[in-house]
């Protein structure tokens, strides 16, 4: 028997998803706002069970002027690990079911191609911010926090960075906490609010519909962090924040591994660079970096700091384009732009990122960077996607779903080189 009319329409919506986006697509415009998203390398095969990342260090020391010295000397190495697991990342996309309707019995494929693309285009933006976020971020998910100097008993309050005020967006449902680190409660068992709209980088406010901040969440203070809601301590991964934590020597334990047993190989190296211009930031961590041992090639930094960089060298820097990795059977068109400074041990790619924080810069080993996923960083759900759309509950729309089952992985924390700014 034929298919019915909505069968027939879900399955040319289905056509032109593909058509649209197709997976190498979908994955290009995803990984293409940050150069760490699109440069490390990726690992597709990743499973449903926990990942172990052995971490070494202490070579054997088995060496002497004589062979009773050189036995003598002899030791093994440490042994710690990383255990990690894939997270979830999904997104959902709805259509009207009258328009579905009207192609049915118009048979104008025109009428689909508009919504679907504006659709499209909006689910996978906010994809690609959330990754882009991510993976600057340490896991407990701030998006950003109240200025300590704003009042909370309106509809409206200020950010204290207003770098911040691109993590927002009308429509988004935040929850609010206190510490901004792991282990903290929600402010008001979780109460939710929802912006309304936000300011400019001049006046970095965020407004929200309904009553003010402090009905709708009464614990709220002054100072408190804002997160996308279900986010807070679970984010969609652990990114280089949590990896290579600013520390003075006692990291913690992270992911099973008691870093504080080295705290500079399991959690990279710190600087300072407030009293130090952006070139003599790169040059210096470069150097911690290679007398560490390692062979530094990229430094990170925010797109305010390439612009000072550019600045210092009165404009007259030659910007390249650096490619990104493969992801799977994939080779990627996205390419980055960049410039690159001689370090200790060769060239250092200067790598901008508006996703980077403006107090925080990172000398590394781009080799050192894994993200891991089941099946292609992002795909479409074919269970309930171009296949077969959705009625969902109470409306008379259908849903398109895009999926990820992402992990990041520093697999050596001891390559990098945090530099405060």
């Amino acid at each position: 028997m034929a298919a019915g009319p909505s069968t027939y329409a879900r399955h040319i919506v289905g056509g032109l998803v593909r058509e649209i986006w197709p997976d190498e697509a979908l994955i290009e415009e995803v990984i293409e706002e940050d150069p760490i998203l699109g440069m490390c390398a990726k690992e597709t095969d990743w499973g449903y069970a926990v990942v172990h990342h052995p971490l070494g260090w202490g070579a054997n020391q088995g060496i002497g002027r004589t062979f009773a010295d050189a036995k003598r000397n002899k030791s093994t190495a440490s042994e710690a690990e990383f255990q990690l697991s894939t997270r979830e990342m999904f997104a959902a996309l709805s259509l009207e079911g009258k328009l579905l309707r009207t192609f049915e019995y118009t048979k104008k494929k025109a009428l689909l191609v508009d919504p679907l693309t504006r659709e499209g285009e909006a689910t996978i933006d906010r994809m690609r911010r959330r990754f882009s976020k991510t993976i600057h971020g340490d896991g407990v998910g701030v998006i950003g926090r109240i200025a300590t100097t704003s009042t909370v008993n309106t509809t409206t309050i200020t950010l204290a960075d207003a770098n911040d005020l691109k993590n927002f967006e009308a429509g988004k449902v935040l929850q609010a906490e206190s510490t901004g680190a792991t282990g903290g409660t929600l402010r008001s068992s979780g109460n939710e609010v929802i912006v309304a709209s936000i300011g400019t980088e001049d006046n970095p406010t965020v407004t929200i519909s309904g009553a003010a901040w402090n009905v709708q969440i009464p614990a709220i203070a002054a100072g408190d962090r804002l997160y996308e809601t279900g986010t807070y301590d679970n984010d969609y991964f652990y990114g280089l924040g949590g990896y290579l934590p600013v520390h003075t020597g006692s990291p913690g334990t992270f992911l099973t591994c008691n870093r504080n047993l080295n705290p500079g190989w399991l959690a990279g190296r710190c600087m300072t660079g407030t009293n130090l211009s952006v070139y003599q930031r790169i040059k210096k961590a470069a150097r911690i970096s290679s007398d560490a041992g390692n062979k530094p090639d990229t430094y990170l930094l925010s797109t305010r700091n390439f612009e000072k960089l550019e600045f210092e060298f009165d404009n007259k820097l030659v910007l390249q384009k650096f490619p990104a990795a493969d992801v799977g059977k994939y080779k990627l068109g996205v390419k980055y732009g960049g410039v690159e400074v001689q370090g200790p041990r060769g060239p250092i790619k200067v790598l901008p990122s508006m996703w980077m924080p403006d107090d925080v810069e990172r000398c590394g080993e781009m080799s050192s960077l894994l993200m891991g996923s089941i099946g292609p960083l992002v795909h479409w759900d074919d269970g309930n996607g171009p296949k077969d759309l959705r009625t969902e509950d109470a409306t008379d729309s259908r849903e398109l779903r895009a999926v990820s089952d992402p992990a990041f992985l520093v697999k050596k924390p001891g390559a990098w080189v945090r530099v405060a700014v």
